[in-house]
């Protein structure tokens, strides 16, 4: 069972300062790329102060820092035509989750061979990204399907090699798991709740928004893990 903790003075600073870089981040830093003529998918690294903060303080904290910084970005700038509650539930979850999943790790409520699970992942997405050339009307020719194969075999072989390469005397903030974490993330979160919150709010079908969003998978969880990973180095600076 999760118990409430106090949260000190600086633990709140730290979240609120992680809240204001995922505004700035998300909403002066980012590329909005238009699907189906809507503005369906954004590229830039505001989800990774929100997922820090969970790691970091758990997943109120990490939930309540994903809620502050979409509902108060879209007040700042608003990057749609409209609000969509979905995106604030997002967001929210984009804390909560990994603040539950490093609970579950400190407390030994977990113990997975994350390489394997990374690359179950990995080979998931690779098949989505083989599958978007495959389901267009037109066909797929030769060539896209050698530069999707290609780049199949990067993505599956990117968290083996990394975790072969990448070594950490902190095994709580080891690259495996945050890999693990951001995938995870990525898959509950920008492919299934955020495309359905997109296909609620411009009345279109769920498979309209979802393959430019596997594409993008390819290179925002790897690069965003990555990120992470360099900054937990740190992370001992923020926390109490």
């Amino acid at each position: 069972m999760i118990q409430a903790k106090s949260y000190s003075t600086k633990n709140i600073v730290s979240c609120g300062l992680l809240a204001g870089i995922s505004i700035i981040l998300t909403r002066v830093f980012s590329y909005t790329i238009p699907i189906a003529g809507f503005p369906a998918l954004r590229i830039g690294f505001g989800d990774i102060p929100v997922i820090i903060s969970g790691m970091l303080f758990g997943p109120v904290a990490g939930a309540l820092t994903g809620t502050v910084s979409d509902v108060l970005g879209f007040m700042i700038n608003p990057m749609g035509a409209f609000y969509i509650p979905g995106m604030t539930i997002s967001a929210a979850l984009r804390g909560f989750i990994p603040g539950l999943f490093y609970w579950a790790v400190k407390n030994n409520k977990i113990k997975l061979n994350f390489h394997f699970i990374n690359i179950i992942f990995s080979i998931l997405m690779v098949l989505g990204a083989i599958y978007v050339p495959l389901s267009q009307n037109e066909g797929a020719s030769t060539i896209a399907l050698i530069f999707y194969g290609i780049i199949a075999f990067v993505f599956i072989m990117l968290p083996v090699v990394l975790g072969i390469i990448i070594k950490t005397d902190d095994g709580l903030y080891s690259f495996d798991k945050i890999l693990f974490v951001v995938t995870f993330c990525y898959y509950m979160i920008s492919l299934l709740l955020n495309t359905y919150w997109l296909s609620l709010a411009y009345n279109k079908g769920f498979l309209i928004f979802l393959p430019g969003r596997i594409i993008a998978g390819l290179v925002i969880i790897p690069l965003h893990a990555i990120i992470i990973f360099v900054l937990s180095r740190w992370f001992k600076y923020m926390k109490i």
